[in-house]
């Protein structure tokens, strides 16, 4: 495991914790639907747990969430979401 990875892990586990990632989806989710809702897809580069992503989703926008930790992936599940493991 190189240190940027464990970095990220250790980072994302953080914000996670304390409901930064719920607090920042709420406060940024009206203005990203603005420009999603003319899309076709959405992609989600950096999703990490998928706040956006299932938030994207929940109005049936199709999602491709985009994370280089799989286990933060495995955190959700939605029809709508197709999640790619991978680095941006």
């Amino acid at each position: 495991m190189n240190i940027f990875r464990l970095f990220y892990g250790v980072i994302a586990r953080l914000l996670s914790r304390l409901h930064i990632y719920e607090e920042r989806t709420v406060k940024h989710l009206n203005r990203f639907k603005y420009y999603a809702d003319g899309a076709r897809i959405v992609v989600g580069v950096g999703c990490g747990t998928g706040a956006f992503s299932k938030a994207l989703a929940s109005n049936r926008h199709p999602v491709i969430a985009l994370d280089m930790e799989s286990r933060l992936l495995r955190e959700f599940e939605d029809p709508y979401i197709e999640k790619v493991c991978a680095d941006a």
